[in-house]
């Protein structure tokens, strides 16, 4: 288990979980209060949030508090942060009182009765990219029991070295990379802060056979690297992949796995890395083990039982390590709409389900318009508008109210190297799409703004969208 500053072998790492948590108990870590972890995806972060787990304190998961736009839970206690800076130990092996910060959070009250005061919860917080972040909560038995069930269908094995360069902070690297990594006894090299120089340093100097990635890091690297290495897979997660990106990463990568999940389920699907001639490029594979799914009308159609194969619909989930709700940040349920109807989630996502039992994601049912009558799908327009010419990639968003409705304006990335003018762009979508599903508008951004998970930040794209085009010209026009 490595970080690039330090490394921890796997015979020492009991003895190093005993000393981390043995600091943890005399600094006043208790299974009886809750604590939030600031988590960086290192070595000391990992160590932190293992003790965390074998002690049975219930805490929140954090990302480091440079990259966290809101405040920490009110109803923890203590803060606890990895020092970064802390001198390399001279056998490689961290200290806890050297690396690890204990901090009392101010306005913290007593978490009233619940699950925020019950030992052995976790507190993740959702991205946040189509509405309000709120603190899902699971049981450290839940999150165990849904990295072991990632293990079989992602085909993890020892002699695997894993490099996790996706955050540690979010379901995707803790559950479905790190723990099952651990539990394989695979290497395990984790990467904090990924950006592609460091990446490809360190893929040079580990020779990584499996690694994790979201399709927007994916890309980045694909830019730098066109020849098969040493990989036998990666696993793809957090955003959807382009036709075009999907062949150029099978061609480095060897193997594409496409992992669906969520933060209140975890994995919820994944291709098998050993499976036959399926359509790798649109599937996330079948249902992982005692998972079950079923497709349903949109709430705003008419009900039914399920939608029979090939049929689009609504994904609804039973998961045997589903979450046990919502928190705010004092600690009180969640009052909002309710996601579970009889142990059923509502993922809000539309789907196809087929033949075979395979699943393909259409995009967010929140995310459609009315244009002149006709449903259009925003995924729909963005997968149209990447496929002209130097489009590296588009997103859609509603803007302002117009004469046919909302207005409908997509941002889009140029290719490197590309020169993209919006009324080119526009143009040649006529060529590609029916006249009501044209955008109004084309504006071009130098970069897609993203949340910490790796996802578009589609929020910050809508609040672009009610601004002036002069308004975008310094800091995202190229």
């Amino acid at each position: 288990m490595t970080d690039g500053r330090f490394r921890v072998p796997y015979a020492e790492l009991e003895a190093r979980l005993a000393q981390w948590e043995a600091f943890l108990s005399h600094s006043g870590v208790t299974r009886n209060t809750p604590v939030v972890l600031e988590c960086t995806t290192s070595v000391p972060g990992l160590l932190t949030l293992l003790a965390l787990l074998r002690g049975g304190t219930s805490f929140a998961l954090l990302p480091p508090s440079a990259r966290a736009e809101l405040p920490p839970p009110r109803f923890c206690s203590l803060r606890l942060r990895i020092q970064d800076t802390s001198p390399v130990e001279p056998d490689g092996i961290p200290r806890p009182e050297h690396l690890l910060e204990i901090s009392s959070i101010a306005d913290a009250h007593a978490p009233p009765a619940g699950e925020a005061s019950t030992p052995e919860r976790l507190f993740v917080r959702t991205s946040g990219s189509l509405g309000a972040p709120k603190l899902v909560v699971h049981t450290h038995e839940g999150l165990l029991g849904n990295a072991l069930n990632c293990i079989e269908r992602l085909r993890l094995r020892e002699d695997d070295r894993i490099c996790v360069p996706v955050p540690l902070a979010h379901m995707f690297g803790l559950g479905a990379a790190v723990l099952p990594a651990l539990a394989v006894g695979a290497n395990l090299d984790l990467l904090e802060g990924a950006n592609l120089p460091r990446f490809l340093e360190r893929e040079q100097r580990t020779h990584p056979t499996v690694t994790f990635l979201t399709p927007h890091l994916c890309a980045m690297v694909l830019r730098r690297r066109t020849t098969p290495v040493h990989y036998r897979q990666a696993v793809i997660a957090g955003d959807r992949m382009t036709p075009e990106l999907f062949a150029s990463a099978r061609a480095l990568f060897q193997r594409i796995v496409n992992l669906y999940g969520c933060t209140e389920l975890g994995a919820i699907t994944a291709v098998d890395p050993e499976a036959g001639e399926e359509p790798r490029a649109t599937s996330v594979g079948r249902a992982l083990p005692d998972v079950r799914i079923q497709l349903r009308p949109p709430k705003d159609s008419e009900e039914g039982e399920g939608e029979p194969p090939g049929t689009a619909g609504e994904l609804w989930c039973q998961h045997p390590f589903a979450f046990q709700g919502y928190l705010d940040g004092d600690g009180h349920p969640w009052r909002g709409e309710p996601f579970v109807e009889d142990g059923w989630y509502r993922t809000r996502d539309l789907c196809l389900l087929h033949e075979e039992g395979t699943l393909e994601v259409l995009g967010r049912t929140d995310l459609g318009v009315k244009r002149d009558g006709r449903l259009l799908m925003l995924t729909d327009i963005e997968s149209a508008v990447e496929r002209v010419c130097g489009v590296e990639r588009a997103v859609a968003v509603l803007g302002s109210q117009g004469l046919r409705g909302r207005r409908l304006i997509v941002f889009c990335v140029p290719r490197e190297g590309q020169h993209l003018e919006p009324a080119r762009v526009r143009a040649t979508c006529l060529d590609l799409m029916p006249g009501y599903a044209l955008p109004d508008e084309i504006r071009l951004l130098c970069a897609l703004p993203l949340l910490p998970s790796g996802k578009v930040d589609r929020q910050a794209l809508r609040a672009l969208a009610m601004t002036s085009p002069s308004a975008l010209q310094q800091g995202f026009r190229p």
